[in-house]
């Protein structure tokens, strides 16, 4: 079922507000400053490593905590300046000179020398990036951010030489990275949480449980399984258009909730700022039970629908029995009927079934209708299981799904799909909930047959979604650890079409290329795309100045509450 709510805009005025003395130090804070920003996620944090994080709420928290180069502003997601306040790039488009903002400083922590955090130099940058291209078991992030792209990381990460050639260090402020080619996602890489600088006497002195870097907030020692606290960075460098020192808020707690239907509850008891997933059985009874929140003068909660760059898909293990059949994913996709599960079980919360390709529908010039993907046909999907040698379904092996549990939406979705492919193919599943850490655990070590999943753009461009399929860094040995391309699919060609798409700055080129790999990907039925996501989203009128958008990026420097 899908409907559709009007809700009246509104503006709200704000007076102009000074600074004022802080004291001792002479910094200069805003009458904004204060408050604390409630926050919540249903999925277990398992790592705060920069280079290890894989998932949206790790990316999150860790984003706060540490500073990358660069950042994205939170309503365009265009690059703007972090640690670095401007960069030059070469005409040939390989050679980026960066500037550092000076005065900008790690945060006070034990581990250095009378307990205050140093200044950020270029040397840090370099230590940063050589740490990123070593070859590591939690390294999972270089795949994305590195390679093939820095000059030299390749060989560096394969132990080849002990120079990071790609990185060049002009002074303290001043340093340049060289490109293997021109690139117009590189600068959005260096905005990733997973490409934070970090400082070599803090990671020697923790390692991968290094929980302080150079970010708007602190990690609290009063944090716990389920609920992370990150505290005002006193010495952060950054300051307001007034000259005030930011972040504004004194702190932000990101409660880890069992189900997001536990964050609505704490929402409707003014107890959490923001509700980042309506559940999706429960979205029109919230509206007509909050409406008058919405239409007030002003609004006391704020709701938004929109698309975002998020896509819900199945991931086949294409390395084990059956499923390296390709007519056996292809029969599977064929036999699931995608708009009775977004109108029946999603009720309406999504964009759209996903009959094209994983991209969403997101990125100007991407026109994912093109990709011929796969609609509801039956006798298409029993033929060509009887082709793959299951007439009937006779002989075929019960079929084992891990999910990610926290969200009875993954319950529901996987219960239909049961149904459907149990009706249809005579298919038998069976499925096991866990919490994502382990759950995606076994995913990258391939423990199953196939694995819920959803990806959330790093940066936008459909080049993020794609990535997650370049198969020639997939291991040999099928139980080792193979991150991001957890369906282990391999197609060479594939790959030549994404590394033309990657390795062009020209963005009609770039996108050519996109389109003709992804459309490989879903002739080859490596998943089985669901639904591309819009979720709504329900936001306390008191907090000011955090700008949702399509990529869940948050920027909390400049966000505040009213007091």
């Amino acid at each position: 079922m899908n409907f559709n709510i009007s809700i009246i805009s509104f503006f709200v005025i704000f007076l102009a507000i000074g600074c004022k003395n802080q004291g001792e130090e002479d910094r200069k804070i805003s009458e904004k400053n204060g408050g604390t920003l409630i926050l919540a996620e249903n999925i277990p944090i398992g790592t705060l490593f920069p280079y290890a994080i894989t998932a949206q709420p790790e990316g999150l928290i860790t984003g706060q905590i540490h500073e990358s180069l660069l950042k994205l502003d939170s309503k365009s997601l265009e690059v703007i300046p972090g640690l670095a306040q401007k960069w030059k790039i070469s005409a040939d488009g390989k050679t980026i000179t960066f500037y550092l903002t000076k005065g900008a400083h790690f945060q006070h922590d034990k581990c250095y020398n009378n307990g205050i955090g140093p200044e950020i130099t270029s040397k840090d940058v370099k230590y940063t990036y050589e740490l990123m291209c070593n070859k590591e078991p939690n390294n999972l992030n270089f795949e994305i951010l590195f390679k093939d792209r820095l000059a030299g990381a390749n060989d560096y990460y394969n132990k080849k030489t002990t120079i990071l050639t790609g990185i060049k260090i002009i002074d303290d402020y001043t340093f340049s990275l060289e490109l293997v080619n021109p690139s117009s996602s590189f600068l959005k890489l260096l905005a990733h949480p997973a490409s934070a600088i970090i400082n070599e006497t803090a990671f020697k002195a923790y390692g991968t449980n290094l929980k302080t870097g150079a970010g708007p907030f602190m990690y609290s020692s009063a944090s716990t399984s389920d609920k992370i606290v990150l505290v005002k960075n006193p010495n952060y460098y950054a300051k307001d258009s007034s000259g005030c020192s930011l972040p504004y808020l004194d702190s932000v707690v990101v409660l880890i909730l069992p189900s997001i239907e536990d964050g609505l509850i704490l929402y409707e008891n003014q107890k959490l700022d923001l509700v980042n997933t309506l559940p999706s059985l429960r979205v029109k009874e919230v509206v007509e039970k909050h409406i008058q929140e919405f239409v007030s003068h002003p609004p006391k909660s704020l709701l938004q629908h929109e698309a975002e760059m998020l896509s819900q898909f199945y991931v086949f293990n294409t390395k084990q029995k059956p499923f390296d059949n390709i007519k056996v994913r292809q029969a599977i996709n064929y036999a699931i009927d995608k708009d009775k599960l977004v109108d029946n079980v999603l009720q309406g919360q999504a964009i759209g079934a996903a009959n094209y390709g994983i991209t969403p529908n997101t990125f100007v010039g991407y026109d994912v209708k093109k990709i011929k993907g796969y609609t509801f046909d039956l006798t298409k999907a029993k033929k060509i299981f009887a082709e793959a040698g299951y007439p009937g379904g006779i002989g075929f092996p019960e079929v084992r799904v891990l999910i990610n549990s926290g969200n009875s939406r993954n319950s529901n979705i996987v219960i239909e799909l049961q149904k459907q492919l149990k009706e249809n193919l005579n298919i038998n599943i069976s499925f096991e909930s866990l919490p994502n850490v382990q759950k995606y655990e076994l995913q990258m070590h391939g423990k199953s047959d196939i694995f819920r999943d959803a990806w959330v753009a790093d940066y936008s461009s459909p080049e993020t979604f794609l990535n997650l399929f370049v198969g020639e860094s997939v291991p040999k040995d099928n139980n080792a650890t193979s991150y991001p391309n957890t369906s282990r699919y391999q197609n060479p060609l594939y790959d030549a079409y994404f590394k033309k798409g990657r390795d062009t700055n020209i963005k009609d080129s770039s996108y050519a290329y996109f389109m003709r790999a992804e459309q490989l990907l879903i002739n080859d039925a490596v998943i089985i795309p669901l639904w591309y996501e819009g979720s709504y989203r329900m936001l306390s009128n008191r907090v000011k100045d955090l700008n949702l958008n399509a990529m869940r990026y948050y920027n909390l420097t400049k966000v505040y509450k009213v007091k």
